[in-house]
């Protein structure tokens, strides 16, 4: 009689993940470096592809908006989808608004994204090796966060592009070394 082998079952990864985890890595790194030489356009380039979808988004809400007439509802999405396009027109006309307004949701998702990869480090610690990686990534991006909250306004306009390279590129580095530590360990 022939056993199954369950020794991969309590694994939290599976043998491809490793392949596709460093793609990723990689990806994140060619992304990062790209951002850091070119901080300013970085920041200018993701306020204005925001403000345009943002735009088209409103546009098309109220569209939708305007088809729902015959529903008590419709004057709701007309107002959320209206502030949506006006939204985004206000970040085309005013980039510096745009980018401040940005730069505010961007610091607010560094200073999430350090805790919870903290939070996954410690938890892959039991799994991988490579575990602190992880946690450098959250350090990393805790730093972000506390960077832009200390130098607001004054260095919105490149800051958050560096800062998003730098990010980028730790992201990257830190999942190429779980990806090798993945390997090892499947």
């Amino acid at each position: 009689m022939k056993t199954l082998d369950h020794s991969h079952r309590d694994a939290p990864f599976k043998p491809d993940f490793s392949k596709r985890l460093m793609g990723i890595g990689i990806v994140f790194a060619i992304i990062g470096a790209l951002v850091i030489v070119l901080p300013v356009w970085a920041t200018l380039a993701g306020e204005s592809m925001v403000a345009w979808l943002m735009a088209l988004w409103g546009a098309a809400g109220l569209w939708f908006a305007c088809e729902m007439c015959p529903a008590r509802e419709w004057r709701y999405a007309a107002a959320a989808f209206g502030v949506t396009l006006l939204l985004g027109l206000a970040f085309l006309l005013f980039p510096g608004v745009g980018i401040a307004a940005l730069t505010i949701v961007m610091m607010l998702v560094f200073l999430m994204e350090g805790v919870i990869s903290i939070l996954l480090g410690l938890r892959m610690s039991g799994h991988l090796r490579h575990w602190g990686w992880m946690i450098f990534n959250g350090a990393c991006s805790l730093i972000v966060g506390l960077v832009i909250l200390i130098g607001w306004p004054e260095t919105a306009v490149w800051t958050l592009g560096l800062l998003l390279g730098v990010n980028f590129l730790s992201t990257g580095l830190s999942l190429i070394m779980l990806a090798k530590a993945a390997k090892k360990a499947v």
